[in-house]
Order: C-alpha cells, then sequence, then structure tokens
C-alpha cells in the first residue's frame, strides 16, 4: 500500500487530486535510469511521507535514500546509495502536495480582491505560502508561520525569501497587512538572517501612507539586514474595480487594524500616485541609493519601473540595477529590454528583415518607450513592425502594463487592424502554472479570433528571430 501523505490542517487551497505525480522526468537524470515515469506518484522518503517538492530535493540528497513510488496501485520501492548530490531530474506536476497556503491577512490594496467575478478559480486564490517564494519568487509576509515552518525553513535552509515588508513600524505594517502577527515583521527578519537565510525585500508604496518619513524609517531599519539581498520599492495598483471598493466605502474586514497609526478614526485610502507624488519618490529613493553605494557598493534600493515612466523619466542605466535581483517583480525590466534592443542592433546585419510586417501590442505604459524601440529597430533591419498600446478594458484603464493585459483587450483592440502579420506579447501575460491568460484563453485562441500569429517573445531578439525564420520558410508560423 502506498504511504498515505498527511495533509497540513492550516487553510490551504488548489489541493492537488494526486499530490506528488511526477510530471516529467529529464534526459539523462538519475530519475530516468531508476525508470521513473511520468504519471507515477511519489508517495514517501526514507519511510517518510513527502510535504512538497522542497521536502524531496532535501530528503532526496542523501547518501542513503529509501524511495516510495506508486505506479497504478502498485507500490515501487527503491533502496538507492548515493554521492548525495544527484540530478534526480523530477518536475512534480503541483510543487505542493498539500495545496497553496491561503493568505491570512487582510491587505487594503490586496489585488485579489480588485479582480471582477467569473474568472478562472485559481486567481482568487490569495497565497502567502514561503515556498513559493523560494520556488517561484513570490512575495510572503512570514505572519501565518508556525514554530514548525520556521524550524522547517532553519534546517533545510529554504533560501532564499522574498518577504513583503511594506513599513518597518510595527503599528503601520499592521495596518497594512490587516494582522496583529505582522507588528512583528522586524523579529522575523532577524531570524531569517539568525539562520543564514538570504532574503529580498518590497515595499508596496501608498501615497502619504508608507512613502515619506515612513519609507525613510523602513529602509533604515532595513539597512541593518546583511543578509537582505535587495528591497524594492513599486507604486500601489488599483484596477477599475478597486477603485469602486475604495470610492463606496465597502466594508473591509479587520477595520480596528485599518487605521493610520495615532489616528483615532482615519482609515487608510489607497489612490494611485499622481505625477508630482511620484517624482517625489524618485528624490527620496536617490538620496538613500547614494547612501547605499557608498556604504554597501550596490544600489540596493530599486524603484518600480511604473515610478519612472508614468512621469516621463528616463529608467536608471543597468548598471543601477545590481544583476537585476528583481527582476522578476518587475524592477528594472524595461532597462533590461532596452539594453537588449542595444545589443540587437550592434550585431544585426541592415536590412535583414526587409518587408517583415508585424504588431507588438503592449500596455499604454511602455508604449512610447515600445515605439521608440522599434522605430530603431525598423531602420536598421527594413521590417516595419508597428506597436499598438492596448488599454486594458478588463481590469480598468489605471491598470496599464502589459502583463496584465486579458485575451478579450487583445481582441478588441486589434480585431480590425489590418495584414495578417504576427502579434507579439510579452511572456507576462501568461500563465507559468497552467498556460492561460487572465481571462481563461490560450494564445491559441486569441490567435484564432485574431486569424494571425500571436507570439509570446520577451526580447527584441525573440521577435527577430521568430522573424527569420518565417522568412526562411515563406510561411506564416505560430
Amino acid at each position: 500500500m502506498p504511504v498515505v501523505s498527511q495533509l497540513s490542517h492550516r487553510r490551504v487551497d488548489l489541493v492537488p487530486a494526486v499530490p506528488g505525480t511526477v510530471q516529467a522526468v529529464a534526459p539523462g537524470s538519475l530519475a530516468m535510469e531508476l525508470g521513473i515515469e511520468e504519471g507515477d506518484q511519489v508517495v514517501g522518503i526514507n519511510g517518510k511521507p513527502l510535504l512538497d517538492a522542497l521536502d524531496f530535493q532535501f530528503q532526496a540528497q542523501s547518501t542513503e535514500v529509501m524511495l516510495d513510488v506508486d505506479r497504478g496501485g502498485t507500490l515501487l520501492r527503491y533502496d538507492l546509495e548515493l554521492e548525495g548530490d544527484e540530478f534526480w531530474g523530477i518536475t512534480f506536476a503541483d510543487p505542493t502536495f498539500d495545496g497553496v497556503r491561503v493568505c491570512e491577512n487582510a491587505c487594503p490594496f490586496c489585488f485579489i480582491k480588485q479582480i471582477p467575478k467569473g474568472m478562472r478559480r485559481s486567481l482568487y486564490v490569495m497565497d502567502d505560502d514561503f515556498r513559493y517564494s523560494m520556488l517561484y519568487g513570490s512575495f510572503v509576509t512570514l505572519t501565518n508561520l508556525s514554530e514548525a515552518d520556521w524550524q522547517r525553513i532553519e534546517e533545510q535552509h529554504i533560501s532564499p525569501m522574498h518577504v513583503s515588508v511594506h513599513a518597518t513600524n510595527p503599528d503601520l505594517r499592521v495596518a497594512l497587512v490587516g494582522n496583529p502577527n505582522a507588528g512583528k515583521i522586524l523579529d522575523d527578519l532577524h531570524r531569517l538572517q539568525d539562520a543564514g537565510i538570504d532574503f529580498h525585500a518590497q515595499l508596496v508604496l501608498v501615497p502619504g501612507v508608507n512613502d515619506g518619513e515612513e519609507m525613510d524609517r523602513s529602509l533604515d531599519d532595513l539597512a541593518q539586514f546583511h543578509r537582505l539581498r535587495s528591497i524594492a520599492g513599486v507604486p500601489v495598483g488599483l484596477s477599475r474595480h478597486g477603485q469602486e471598493r475604495q470610492s463606496k466605502q465597502i466594508r473591509l474586514s479587520r477595520t480596528c487594524m485599518r487605521r493610520l497609526p495615532g489616528a483615532t478614526q482615519e482609515r487608510i485610502h489607497v489612490r494611485r500616485y499622481e505625477p508630482d507624488e511620484a517624482r517625489a519618490v524618485i528624490r527620496q529613493a536617490e538620496a538613500w541609493q547614494r547612501t547605499f553605494r557608498e556604504e554597501r557598493g550596490e544600489t540596493f534600493f530599486h524603484l518600480g519601473d511604473e515610478f519612472y515612466l508614468m512621469v516621463g523619466e528616463n529608467v536608471p542605466g543597468s548598471a543601477h540595477y545590481d544583476g537585476f535581483p528583481q527582476i522578476e517583480d518587475g524592477i528594472g525590466i524595461t532597462r533590461y529590454f532596452l539594453d537588449g534592443v542595444d545589443r540587437y542592433l550592434q550585431r544585426a546585419r541592415p536590412g535583414i528583415l526587409e518587408y517583415e510586417q508585424g504588431i507588438v501590442a503592449c500596455g499604454t505604459l511602455i508604449g512610447d518607450t515600445m515605439q521608440t524601440a522599434f522605430d530603431r529597430f525598423n531602420s536598421v533591419t527594413g521590417a516595419g513592425v508597428r506597436v499598438v498600446p492596448v488599454e486594458n478594458q478588463y481590469l480598468g484603464p489605471e491598470i496599464n502594463v502589459s502583463g496584465l493585459l486579458s485575451g478579450g483587450d487583445l481582441v478588441a483592440r486589434l480585431g480590425d487592424e489590418p495584414g495578417d502579420g504576427p502579434v507579439f506579447v510579452t511572456r507576462r501575460m501568461i500563465s507559468d502554472r497552467n498556460g492561460l491568460l487572465l481571462d481563461d484563453q490560450r494564445i491559441e485562441d486569441v490567435a484564432s479570433q485574431l486569424r494571425r500569429p500571436v507570439v509570446p517573445a520577451d526580447t527584441i531578439s525573440d521577435v527577430a528571430a521568430w522573424m527569420r525564420r518565417n522568412r526562411q520558410t515563406g510561411n506564416q508560423v505560430a
């Protein structure tokens, strides 16, 4: 009989029907050598049930491993003597076998609460799972960790972690996170540091709430942690639905924690940054960045690209970003793209893509920057790529970044565009977990409606490579 996994009793969602299912086995790996197959269920290791993919990685890196695998109801047991650093090559269908741990907070700017009804179920899961923080760079608040969780993080050295700090002022963080456990953030970060865990921090900045003096306080407090690798400051996002919640003063849970520190009635009001406020944040950040470069030899504190783009300022150069430690959170992604444009155009042969046509669909925030980049691209390569900024109708025009456009937004804006050339979109529009766009459509669905290829691309080199292949084959290929 297979070993039965003891699932967590905490609040979870998206629990897999068959935990521990093998989705893929890498060629040349130990798992392939052992004959482990797609669809097998890893049910135990060294006589203990597995918790998740991280637990497997830790337990399997031993010199003696007993692995239990269920194949169609038959238990296969592998007793192995190993070197202790083998490449197992197993990808699990669900990395957490007991589901995704649900957030126990009530942040007033929670984006999950700002999306409309009727979307796929997974989009409404407010996760706060430390395992996803290490695996995928998701930000967690650390408010829902049990002592057993802490001990596991320390024992298995789960690093790096990505922590949503928002403010180090205990009272203000309680108000921003909506959880009384939020007030001990500095103690939590000290515990990570004492355990030798690296971590990154994020401040979601709300105008007049945790910027200004409070941002100074947070940066001063965070600067003491030598295990802290980077800090990001990103502007709060507010969709059309989020604005309706604010304007209608819809009742929010835990209102006693919504009040600003020292106030008896004033509640946190979430709104978007005005241009003059955004410039003030940029100038304040620049002063801190100069200090950090003098003291630490690195910028250390980075602002989200939106701050620069919303006021028409150039994003900083690549050296500013210290190797782009939070690029998955969008920090420096514009500069990374622009550097890629420069690299490509330096080596591109003039006229190499003459007569090739296409459309780049992007959010309205980045529209002007993309237009300038592709004007240069066209002038060198001879291509005729047009940039079409797409307004977000699904979440509201206030949400102006490319990664949050839906398939319906693309169809509504591009349905009447002439030609049959490809539409290039950012891969960030597509879920890593299920390959779906925000409104449950797939890229293939959008391509069918537009009657033209829709091509995910990260860089201008990706665009050029697709066009070269298309030119060689003489056909439109997806």
